[in-house]
This record gives structure tokens, sequence and C-alpha cells, in this order.
């Protein structure tokens, strides 16, 4: 009885979705180092120019896998009575990318390896941090979000590093076997979960008004024509009340400017991969070492994300996303300074770079604690209206939507832009995009939502009219 409590206890489920995220994100991040040396090597391709250019499809065929996956599975996992199975198979897909990594010589094996790799990212971030937020509730999502963002952060940072380390002494293949260990780590963890009985909306009123998904006693059923103010008389069926429930967030301001903010901040933050090592070597001659050091300077404050969440569950998420973005615009804008000539610019570049850091760990966690709140709000407002599931699974899809696209983004934008208007305009250009972000997370965060009422103008009418 101890062992089944704790494996269904928040503290065990919160550490296998953390676990989950970082082995997700550390062997999406361990090939990216030698996926050049897998195209010329074992694939033979010969030209440089053809490395380069697969090189980028299959990075890019990660995000657009990720994106796809991330609209299906929270499609999905809003159309079942439990999330815990779909998670299990997460790690089978993850499994399966990494053995055709590791086995494959030809081009389209090592494409479905990234394809795979995108829905297994996909289950991970929508099915995880639905059954995340079932099982802690709203009063604590906020610091548990925290922890999965420094798990994310870590896999992001430790990936490289490791795949890079590995095969430069001990060769392509031995990149892969601890992969293939710490999958094996994660079924385990997984399989172990117990999933407490679901909650169908959170702790949202809606909840009440539908009642446990599973049957009640028979003594405690209803007879036909009676009734209570908590069980409507007639069933909810889900496929009438849950087709447009991507509408119905998507006609929402308030989720608009969460998912919307984040697309700008992981935009911001992954601009950096591409262009911050290029240019610290065109303007000043530092070397990786230097590069790494400074992206070390951005992922360092990440652990500060568990703080930002315990703020948000206790205040709500505008203020600690507000001054995330505040911390934000001027680190951003001050970059622009750090040119050729400039006295120390790898201090200041560190310095500016570790604040842009702090504001990232400040800001993510809230707004997607926010995106959660929004679907609580709007269920308090018309119950039922997502169906007996409820719509989180759904609205994390969209959300991990809104992040893939911003990685696919950051490195294009910043790195057009700094090519054909300089660093400065660059820096400049991010920090107008926080100082805008801000400015609606200011007005529209925390407030009272309506996926029509508040639509924006011209979209009142259609969103009530894709409303059940």
């Amino acid at each position: 009885m101890v062992a089944q409590n704790f494996r269904a206890s928040k503290t065990f489920i919160t550490f296998v979705v953390c676990m989950s995220i970082f082995t997700d994100i550390l062997l999406q991040n361990l090939v990216v180092p030698v996926l050049p040396y897998a195209l010329s090597e074992r694939v033979g391709l010969s030209r440089e120019d053809d490395v380069q250019k697969w090189n980028s499809i299959l990075l890019a065929s990660f995000g657009g896998s990720l994106t796809v996956g991330s609209l299906f599975f929270g499609w999905i996992g809003d159309r079942i009575p439990g999330r815990r199975m779909p998670f299990i198979l997460g790690v089978a897909v993850l499994g399966a990318s990494t053995l055709c990594f590791a086995l494959g010589r030809t081009l389209p094996v090592l494409l479905i390896a990234r394809i795979l790799e995108g829905l297994s990212t996909a289950i991970v971030c929508t099915l995880g941090y639905a059954l995340l937020n079932d099982v802690v509730g709203a009063e604590h999502i906020g610091k548990a979000m925290g922890y999965t963002s420094v798990a994310l952060s870590l896999g992001l940072f430790i990936g490289p590093l490791i795949g890079g380390v590995l095969y430069e002494y001990g060769g392509y293949f031995q990149v892969f076997l601890p992969a293939l260990c710490l999958i094996a780590v994660e079924m385990i963890l997984r399989a172990m979960i117990i999933q407490p009985e679901k909650r169908s909306h959170g702790t949202s009123p809606s909840q009440k008004a539908l009642g446990s998904i599973e049957s009640p006693p028979d003594d405690e059923r209803l007879e036909p024509g009676t009734g209570t103010d908590e069980q409507p008389l007639l069933p909810i069926a889900a496929h009438e009340t849950n087709r447009h429930a991507f509408s119905i967030l998507l006609c929402s301001p308030r989720f608009l400017v969460a998912v919307m903010s984040l697309f700008v901040l992981n935009t911001i933050g992954c601009g950096f991969d591409g262009v911050l090592a290029p240019y610290i070597n065109d303007a000043f001659g530092l070397n990786a070492m230097h590069a790494a050091a400074l992206f070390l300077a951005i992922a360092l404050p990440m652990f500060l994300a568990p703080i930002s969440g315990a703020l948000t569950d206790r205040f709500g998420a505008k203020w600690p996303a507000a001054g995330g973005l505040l911390i934000a615009v001027p680190s951003l804008v001050l970059l622009r300074l750090v040119t050729r000539g400039t006295n120390l610019p790898f201090v200041k570049l560190a310095i500016l770079l570790f604040f842009v850091g702090v504001a990232l760990a400040l800001a993510m966690p809230p707004l997607r604690v926010e995106v959660s709140k929004v679907v609580e709000a709007i269920e308090g407002e018309d119950h039922g209206i997502f169906g007996p599931y409820g719509a989180y699974s759904q609205a994390y899809g969209l959300m991990n939507t809104a992040i893939a696209a911003g990685g696919l983004i950051g490195p294009l934008y910043a790195g057009f832009v700094r090519v054909w208007l300089g660093w400065g305009a660059m820096s400049l250009s991010m920090g107008g995009l926080s100082l805008i972000s801000l400015a609606f997370i200011v007005f529209l965060t925390g407030e009272s939502t309506s996926h029509s009422s508040r639509a924006a103008p011209g979209l009142s009418e259609a969103c009530a009219d894709r409303s059940p």
C-alpha cells in the first residue's frame, strides 16, 4: 500500500515528468553535434554543401514533427480517460528514434529518426504537462512547471556537450549507448506511475458540474428524471463539446497572449543559438570555449524557475511574467553597445546574457501556467464546454506549437537581422518584441477570460458561432 501511494504521489509523478522532459531534450540535442559526421562518414555524402543541406533538413524536420505531433497528441489526450499509457508510448517512440540514429546508414532512416524524436517530444510536452496538471492541481502547478523548466534547460545544455565528448573519445555508436540505458530507466519509471482518479477539469468549477468520470456505485445513481445542481440531467457528449476546443482557446485574448509571449521568448532564446558564436568570433576573436561559457550564462539562471513558479502559485501569472520581461527589455537593448572596440566585451556580454537568462527563467513558467488557467477559467464560465476530459492536452499542444515555432524562427530571424542590419539592430528588435509582450501581459494576463465576449473585435461572433 505504501509503495502504491508513493507511485501515485505528486512528488513521484512530478519527478517522472521532469525526468522524462530532461531525457527527451537531452537525447534530442545529443545528436546535434554528430549529425554532420554521420552524414559524411556513415551516409557517405562527400560534398560540403550536401552535408549542410541535409543537416539543416534533419534539424528542421524535428520542428515540423513536433508541431504536428503537439496538435495531434493534444487532441488525442483530451479524448481518453487516462494519460499514462500514451505517456509510456512516448518512451517507446524515443527508443525507436535512438536505434534508428545508432544503426542508420541512409538518409531516409536518419530522417525517420528525427521525425520520431519530434513525436516523442510532442508526447512528453503535451501529455506529460497535462498529467502533471491532473496530479498536482491548480494550486501547485506553477512550482511544478518551474521544475520542468529546470529539467528542460539541463537537457538543452548537457545534450550537445555529452554528444560531442562521447563522439570525440568513443566513436559514433558509443554516443547512443548511454542514451539507450537512460531510455530503459525511463521506461521503468513511466510504467511505475499509478495515475490517480483523473481530475476531469483540474480544480475548476466544471469538475463539480460533471462529477466523477467513473460510474457511481449503484446505490448512489440517480433515478431517471432526477438530478441535482452538481450533476447534469443529460450526459455531456464528448464528441460534441470537445469538437471546437482549439478554436475556443484561440479566441481567448488571454490564451493568445500567453502562447505568443512564449513564442517571442523562445524566439529570442533560440536566436542566440544562431548568432552568438559567429558574432563573438567576428567582432572579438573569441573561440568556441568562450561561446560555451556565454551559453552557460544564459542557462544557469533557469534554476530560478521553481521560485518563479512558486510565486505564480501565490500571486498569479501576471507579475512574475511581467517582472521577467521587465528585466529582458533593458538587458537585450544594452547588448547593442557591446561592439568592436568595447572594453572587456566577454565580461559585459556574460553579465547581460545572464540577466537575459534570469528574464527567461522568471517569465516562461508563469506563462505555461497561464495556459492551464485559461482552460480552467473558460470551463468555469461555461461548464462542460470541453467535454468530460477537459482541454488541457490541447492547450499544451497549442503552447508547444508556439514554442516549436519560436525554435524554428529564432535562429533564422536573428541571423538575417544581424547580417542585414547588424548586431545592434538585432538586440534592439529583441528588446522591442519583449516590450510589446510586456504590455500585453500587463493588460490581459490573469484577468477574467471569455472565449467570446473578450475576443478581439470581429472574432466575438465567430467564436460564439463555433461554441457548442
